[in-house]
């Protein structure tokens, strides 16, 4: 059904959302299983760079394991991430763009800038919340507002906890091991043991992994609790009047 007012129209949220919602359960799970499998990998062999007296430095146990089989599996989550991207923004924006077309007053969050705050630097760390609880609070027939569901805050929390915390956690564990083993080499050293920086790092792509599926299982959530309200506000009564802000 296709009903609304100004340039804008209700659409029934259709298969947008059910298609997100299970790249959402595939990203997260995907992300856990190449994580665990890379700090498996990372933990349990030695990586020696050595260095001949003529020729090029070589791994004495190159990253064989992460050849065709293991670049494959590593390569999956990159791609479902950027496909529930662009299904997610899809999403966000036909979901907007339905409260504006029922008429709903006080919108605050246009369609365009739903989708447009997440690529606005520091803006982006705040204001897609703000557009999705608005867009939480208002999916209803009659534009009033509900009360916002604590799945955001936890939603957005796992997400910028998966995001920001592995790689400052990284960084913090691998740097001071960086120094002691600048420190420990020799200029005229023929081998040189990279296996302490790797046993570091492993524990940490565990934590990544299941970050990101907590985030997308509490995604999965807030997309299925608003497509839910979503739908009922597309078979409700007709839209209101023409808003005096549309064209």
């Amino acid at each position: 059904m296709t009903v609304g007012t100004g340039h804008y129209r209700v659409r029934s949220p259709g298969p947008t959302g059910k298609v997100l919602r299970l790249l959402l359960l595939c990203t997260g799970a995907a992300a856990l299983v190449a994580d665990v499998g890379a700090s498996a990998y990372l933990s349990r062999r030695s990586f020696v760079l050595r260095v001949p007296s003529s020729g090029d430095p070589y791994l004495t146990e190159p990253l064989a394991g992460f050849g065709s089989g293991w670049f494959a599996l590593l390569q999956i989550p990159s791609l479902l991430s950027q496909a529930t991207i662009v299904v997610w923004l899809i999403w966000q924006h036909q979901a907007t763009a339905n409260l504006w077309a029922r008429g709903h007053t006080g919108l605050r969050i246009t369609p365009g800038w739903a989708v447009g705050w997440w690529f606005v630097p520091f803006a982006n760390l705040g204001m897609p919340l703000v557009a999705m609880r608005e867009l939480d609070r208002r999916s209803s027939a009659d534009g009033v507002p509900r009360k916002a569901s604590p799945l955001l805050g936890w939603w957005w929390a796992a997400w910028l906890t998966s995001s920001l915390v592995p790689v400052i956690g990284i960084f913090g564990a691998v740097f001071p091991k960086v120094v002691e083993w600048a420190g420990a080499i020799d200029e005229h050293a023929t081998t040189v043991d990279f296996t302490p920086l790797t046993r570091v790092v492993a524990p940490w792509l565990v934590a990544t992994g299941a970050l990101q599926l907590a985030a997308a299982v509490l995604a999965f959530l807030v997309v299925k609790r608003i497509d839910t309200a979503q739908a009922g506000m597309v078979g409700a009564s007709p839209p209101l009047p023409q808003r005096p802000d549309l064209p």
